[in-house]
């Protein structure tokens, strides 16, 4: 007869992997300062804000009832650049499928376009 022995933290483990666990997970995308801003006034019915990209964020989050679904860091801004990298992490409660919804709904709502390079303006 054998026996198999399994402790308290495999047990955890093992548990979190057939749950799905999502607190590894995280995506990181290029949001426009002037978009956040927009839709931040648009969500207040408001006609001018304080420029705060970090409140501005809140605000549309808010606005699409994400805010307590998601954390997120906001990355060091580039000079002279309209675009903000914002790393998003889902909270416990949130599944992958769903976070992956919310990411497209963020991005589709404030994110940044992606321009074709200069030089087929120029040729094009």
């Amino acid at each position: 007869m054998s026996v198999i022995s399994i402790d308290a933290e495999q047990t955890k483990s093992i548990s979190r992997q057939w749950k799905g666990d999502t607190r590894d997970i995280s995506r990181t995308l290029n949001l426009s300062e002037s978009r956040t801003y927009d839709a931040a006034l648009d969500s207040l019915a408001a006609y001018k804000l304080t420029g705060n990209f970090l409140v501005n964020l809140e605000i549309v989050l808010k606005d699409l009832r994400f805010l307590d679904k998601v954390a997120f860091e906001i990355k060091p801004k580039t000079l002279l650049s309209d675009c903000r990298h914002v790393e998003f992490r889902p909270e416990r409660h949130v599944h992958r499928d769903r976070f992956d919804e919310i990411m497209r709904s963020i991005r589709n709502r404030i994110g940044v376009e992606a321009a074709p390079p200069f030089w087929t303006r120029l040729f094009g």
